[in-house]
């Protein structure tokens, strides 16, 4: 792919848009660690003269994907970059066994305390079981955004 920005602009770029950190540790549980010092820059990760790995850089909300990548001068006026959106897999799996584990692990408790609970309240927990199941389809949606906005912020063409 091609970026519209010259080599010193990309750079330029990738440092006023990224607060410096390992980006493996924001899409995970352990994001917390990073809260102090936030800024309002829009990508958390690192970068040299020729890679990069971002995320984004959200406070409370982060999501478990890295934008990790490389790139060089084309031309004087533009660079040639390649890039993937990989998982961090620590809080990708985090965003999928947590629901399934609580779903089993409830329902076990409930299944072996059925003589005592209602029909109706088993099914009413197991709703608000299945609703820990959305963050999955948000976190797609925001994964869509995080390449939108670094393509805009990056003037990415196809």
């Amino acid at each position: 792919m091609t970026s519209e920005l010259s080599i010193s602009d990309f750079k330029n770029k990738l440092k006023n848009h990224t607060k410096i950190g390992n980006a493996k540790i924001k899409g995970t549980p352990f994001f917390i660690f990073t809260l102090f010092g936030q800024t309002k820059k829009d990508f958390y990760g690192d970068f040299d003269n020729s890679s990069f790995q971002l995320t984004i850089n959200s406070s409370f909300f982060p999501i478990p994907y890295i934008i990790q990548g490389d790139f060089k001068a084309k031309n004087k006026s533009k660079t040639k970059l390649s890039y993937k959106i990989k998982p961090i897999w620590f809080g990708y799996l985090w965003v999928r066994i947590l629901p399934i584990l609580a779903f089993i692990i409830v329902n076990g408790i409930l299944l072996t305390q059925h003589q005592k609970i209602e029909t109706e309240i088993i099914l009413i927990i197991n709703i608000l079981l299945l609703l820990m199941f959305l963050p999955i389809f948000i976190l797609n949606y925001r994964k869509k955004i995080m390449e939108k906005k670094f393509r805009k912020i990056f003037k990415i063409g196809d």
